[in-house]
This record gives structure tokens, sequence and C-alpha cells, in this order.
């Protein structure tokens, strides 16, 4: 009988004259339209004859009243105006709160929105049909209202505490990582968790009181059909005008930096940009691509015969960074925790300087896609992490390394499965993989909740001794570092504080600074114990070391105002640059200077001054200094466009004379566009040879 209505009702619908139904709706013609795709269905002409009535009535005002009659039964306890009403009034609050929580400058903000309401509309409108969907499918109105009330504030203060640790507000692909972010869940300190408890506790205890107590007064289940089969139909009807829009989203204005994320999030509201984010996150074909030309850019290396191949180890250290160094920190009478990055960046074959990566307090993956395929995440124009678009052999430093004889290892003290690294990684071409699973054990070798530095430098070290016991094949190995992975409350347990400060911080900002900096110092003694094995190894070994993106604190960029650290997402082109910068060396230990004539190759790379590169010329950097010239034409071109573009991003680029510009000279702009569509190619175009 149900479904014989459905039927009737959606003959209605297709049938129903479209002028006659506009006027009843009181919709436009346009709106109307897409509704009429829907098949011819037997129908039953009293249905017909009822709606023409009902039209009748509608030509002399009664709109309501027949709306409200045509659902709702005689005698029925209980109201639709009153339903209505408090759904209404539901998703009102829902995104109030929403807004209360998450936005930054209100003032400014609530101008934006009152100058561009439809902003307030694009936010509202989610909220409302979930709650009536949530009605229509349970028939209860306390528990609808409440579970919306649930949700909104849990999507809110995710964006909250992520914006916080981060600098990044939430996005689809964040619902995706739920086992990553539970696993850092498990680190954090014993109230925090008791907190996060207490409150999913609250939340469904609250949840299953409201369902039980809900009144049980439900309108016709016919009505609560038609009602999901609305809700649905404008849903998809708001996300096919609305939220797909890009022009639409990008034409409302930004308060402050309009290119930093938090800031699009902040004006133009969470909800409206976290469903435009769905929207935009499937990666397209850039304009005017075509894979037939990229052939030429990915041609095999050069023979090994005669190429310089010494060991390269490449060890990313997780949220490594030079916070310490500061004119309102001093180490005196402590253990500087950077005393041996310091002290291998002085020595003869070395080059350091900073990395621009694609991201605040995390992202980790990103920085190694960049380094070790040479292709940007900043231009991959999506939210997603660059590894979810690698599921095949793709042309990348392992692969390259490997095809003029090199060894390939990669090493995490990390579960495998973290960004599907155990399948990223061959993909990559590494021959052989680390992780915690199979290498580590968490129990003896843990601390913070993460495997130790020692555990990783130990592992590194035999790694190869083992190689260079069984081969004569040169090794590249690859290493991710984890322990000093935030956050950093009490992360260590109870510390004595290790550095001094002219400004005034309170017990926690001095013990976070305290914690995070005693990670550091156990990273930087585990490089001076490789620098010291370099040096005494008759093997060429290139060291290269470089950190992954700044400490994400749970007090936000509090610290980068307080000890005034050039840093501000929101400031000029060079703070807001700074806010994404890392550290790096590379280093050659004396026989691997020799064989490569490193010297030379040093100054042909004419690296500037300040040596601020972007993360994704790193690895093409590494092979020139090498002296791998020919080993990949990607490569080449890198390291030609970092002569007169150091730094290529998303916000602003960073010339040779160290000038910030957003314009960039049509010649290099052309080789911008050629390496985002090779971007494309290598990842869903590019077969290689093994595969064909």
């Amino acid at each position: 009988m149900l479904w014989d209505f459905a039927r009737k009702t959606l003959f209605i619908i297709h049938n129903f004259p479209q002028k006659k139904m506009c006027i009843f709706l009181k919709i436009p013609l346009k709106t109307l339209r897409f509704l009429y795709f829907l098949p011819k269905i037997p129908y039953n002409t009293q249905i017909v004859k009822e709606l023409l009535s009902a039209y009748e009535k509608i030509k002399h005002k009664e709109v309501l009243p027949v709306f409200f009659n045509c659902f709702q039964q005689k005698d029925a306890p209980f109201s639709w105006k009153k339903t209505i009403l408090t759904l209404l009034i539901s998703a009102i609050v829902a995104m109030c709160l929403v807004f209360l929580i998450t936005t930054q400058h209100p003032l400014h903000v609530a101008y934006e929105l009152l100058t561009h309401p439809t902003m307030i509309l694009w936010n509202f409108l989610p909220a409302l049909l979930a709650v009536f969907l949530v009605y229509f499918v349970t028939g209860r109105l306390l528990f609808s209202s409440l579970l919306l009330q649930v949700v909104w504030i849990l999507f809110a203060v995710s964006d909250k505490i992520k914006v916080s640790m981060r600098q990044e507000p939430l996005l689809p692909t964040d619902l995706t990582l739920v086992k990553e972010a539970l696993t850092i869940v498990k680190t954090f300190p014993v109230y925090m968790l008791a907190l996060i408890a207490v409150g999913f506790i609250a939340a469904i205890a609250i949840l299953v009181f409201s369902f039980i107590r809900s009144e049980k007064q439900r309108p016709p289940v016919p009505a609560r059909l038609i009602g999901i089969v609305c809700v649905i139909l404008a849903a998809f009807g708001l996300n096919t005008l609305i939220y797909a829009d890009k022009d639409l989203y990008d034409g409302y204005p930004v308060v402050e930096n309009p290119y930093f994320q938090v800031n699009q999030y902040n004006t133009r509201g969470l909800v409206y940009s976290f469903f435009h984010q769905i929207n935009i996150m499937r990666l397209q074909a850039p304009e005017g691509y075509d894979k037939a030309l990229y052939d030429e850019l990915t041609k095999e290396p050069i023979t090994a015969d005669g190429q310089s191949a010494p060991n390269i180890i490449m060890i990313m250290g997780e949220a490594y960074s030079d916070l310490s160094e500061n004119e309102h920190i001093s180490f005196e009478g402590y253990t500087d925790p950077m005393a041996n990055f310091k002290e291998l960046c002085a020595k003869e074959n070395a080059v350091s300087g900073h990395i621009a990566v694609a991201n605040f307090g995390g992202g980790t993956s990103n920085t190694e896609y960049d380094v070790l395929t040479g292709l940007p995440t900043r231009f991959l124009d999506t939210a997603l992490p660059s590894y979810n678009f690698i599921h095949h052999e793709i042309d990348a430093l392992p692969y390259r390394l490997s095809q003029i004889g090199y060894e390939t290892t990669s090493i995490h003290p990390g579960y495998a499965w973290f960004y599907n690294r155990q399948n990223v990684y061959p993909d990559l071409g590494f021959e052989t993989c680390y992780f915690l699973e199979d290498s580590f054990d968490l129990a003896t070798q843990g601390i913070g909740g993460y495997v130790n530095e020692e555990a990783t430098m130990d592992k590194i070290l035999s790694v190869m001794d083992e190689h260079i016991s069984s081969s004569d094949a040169p090794l590249f190995s690859f290493t991710v570092t984890i322990q000093n992975h935030g956050p950093y409350e009490k992360k260590y347990g109870t510390l004595a504080q290790n550095f001094s400060t002219d400004v005034e911080l309170t017990e926690t900002e001095t013990d976070l600074l305290t914690q995070y900096f005693y990670g550091m110092t156990d990273a930087d003694e585990e490089l001076g114990r490789l620098v010291e094995y370099a040096e005494n190894s008759e093997e060429p070994i290139i060291l290269v070391y470089f950190g992954d993106h700044l400490p994400g604190f749970s007090n936000g960029m509090e610290f980068f105002d307080l000890l005034d650290y050039p840093k501000n997402a929101n400031g000029t082109p060079e703070e807001q640059t700074a806010v994404y910068e890392t550290p790096f060396v590379i280093w050659a230990n004396d026989s691997a200077a020799e064989q490569c004539g490193f010297a030379e190759n040093v100054d042909a790379a004419a690296l500037q001054e300040n040596n601020l590169i972007s993360s994704f010329y790193l690895g093409a950097l590494t092979t020139e200094l090498a002296g791998m010239e020919g080993l990949s034409p990607l490569y080449d071109m890198l390291n030609d466009m970092r002569k007169e573009y150091p730094v290529l991003s998303d916000m602003y680029h960073v010339d040779a004379q160290g000038n910030y510009v957003q314009e960039l000279p049509e010649d290099v702009q052309e080789q911008l566009d050629t390496l985002t569509k090779l971007q494309y190619y290598i990842l869903f175009d590019r077969v290689l040879p093994e595969q064909k």
C-alpha cells in the first residue's frame, strides 16, 4: 500500500502541469524542472482531483492550511505548525552555535554575513535538511533536534581543535582518517582522554533519553516517506546548484588573507565551506592537459656508467623545526636542542637552509610526497592527502635511483597503514620497507607514545651496515621519524624546564615548550651519532635531514605572538611563508664529496643566500649536488626553475633576488603549468616500462 502511494506521488510530480505546480509551491519554473525526469507511473485520478481542489483553495490564499491538511490526518494529536517551527528553530540554533564556536573575528565576520546574507542561508540549509531528514526517519521531534545540536557541536569543536593545532580547517578527507586520528588520540594525557570520554557518554545519554522520551505523536507514514524524498531531492539540487559552484564560493569576501584556508572557513562559514570542499576534492585534469606531450619529461635515466653514486641517507624529522632559535629563548646552562644540526650545517661540505612545505602542524605525507616525487602538493588543487592518489607504481626518486643500480629502503617506526604507506612506499620504488609492526617494539622502545629516536637511528645504522657487508650497490635509505609527534601536553611526563626566556609564560606554556625541546634534543643527539658514523666510514655517504612541518601546539599560534617569531598566517608575505618553513641540511662525507665533486656542484646549483626553497625542489637538489645530472628530465627542469624562482606556491612566489610576488613571468608560468600537468600525467596516465 505504501509503495503504491509513493508511486502515485511520483507520478503527480511528473505529470502535474508545471506552471500550476510552480504556483502551488510558489517557486520559479526553472527550479522545478529538475524533478521532471521521474518516470511515468500508473496513477489514481482521485489524487489528482484532490490536488486540483487544493489548487483552487490556494488561489484564495489558503496556502498554509492546505499544505498542512494535505499531510495531517483528522484528529491527529500533533501539530505540523509546531513541528516545523521547532525544527526551524533547532536548525537556527545549530547554525549559530557553529558560528560562535568557530568564528575568530566575530564582528568582521558578522559584517560580511550581513552584507552577503546568502552566506547565512548556505550555512543554514544543511542543518535544516539534516534535522528534517532525521525527523522524517524517526518521527521523534525532541530527539531529532538534540541530535542535530550534538552533531553540529562536535563538527564545530573538531574544526576548532584542528585549526588550533594545525592552522588548517576541518576537511572532508579528515573523515577518512578516523583510524589515524584514534591512534593520535591514544597519546593524549589521561585528563584529556577522561574529558573526551565524559563528553561522549553525556552526549549519548542525552540522545538515548530524548529518544525514549520524545513525543510519540508522529506524522502519517506516507507523509514521512514524501518528506524523506523531498529532503533528498532538495539536498541533491542544492549541492548541484550551490555547493558545487566554485565561482559562487570564490566570489564571497574573506576577512584577512584570502589565500589562508582557515580565513575562508572563518568568513564563509564552516558548514558552507565544508560542503563546498566535498565537491572540489575530486582531482580534475588541468585545463589544456594532453598526456601525449609529457613522454619527453619522463624518459628513462641515462646510463649509470661513470656516474656518481654515493649512498644517500635521507631523514625527515617529525615536527623538526628551529623554533629554539629565538631572541627571547636561551639555552645557556641547558642543552641546545639543535647543537649537532648547527654544527653539521657549518661543516665544509654542507648546504643548509629552509624548505617551504605544504602544511602547518601536520600533513607529514604531503612533505614526503613533495620531496620524493618532485611534484608540488600545493598545486594538486584538492584537500586530499597527496598519497591518496598513488595507486600504482609511479615515477619517483626511489624508482629513478633503482634504475641506475641503487638499492632502496624505507624506514618508518609507525604503523604501516598510516597514510597507506604500506602500499605507497613500494609504488614509489622502495624495494624494502620497515614499519612498526615488523621492526620495532613500542612497549620497549616507546617514549611519549611513539618509538624513540634512538631505536630509529639504530635501525638506520644497522640497515646501512648490513647493506655494506652484503652488496656493492649504493643504497638510498629514507626514514620518517615519529618520536616528537604531538600533542605535547605532558608528552614525556613531568620535566624540569630546559630553557630560559625573558618573556612571561604561563606554567602550561612553559611546559609545552619544555616537552617539545626535549624531543628535539633527542633527535639532535641521534643526528650527531649518524654524522659521527658517516665521518668514520670509508663509504661515500650523503646525508639529507629536514623537517616535515612546524609543530602544532594546543595553544595554536600563540607562541609565535608571545615570542615574536616572524610567522603569521595573516601577516606580510614573508611572515605567511614562514609559517610553512622547516630547516634542511645536505652534507657529504669526505669520500662522497670527492667522488661526486660536491663543492663544484654546490657552485653550479647557484643557491640563494638564505637557501629558502620549495619542498618539491629538495629531492632534485640532492641529485644535483650528488652529481646525477640526467637522472631525470623532470629533476633537471626543477633545478633550472629553482635558480629563477626558489619558492613556488599557491600564495606567494619568491624570485632569485628574494622578492615575494604573486604574478610570474610568462615563461616561468608556462613551466609551472607544465609541472602541474606533468603531475597529473605521472599520477594517472604514466605507465612505467615494467608495467607496459
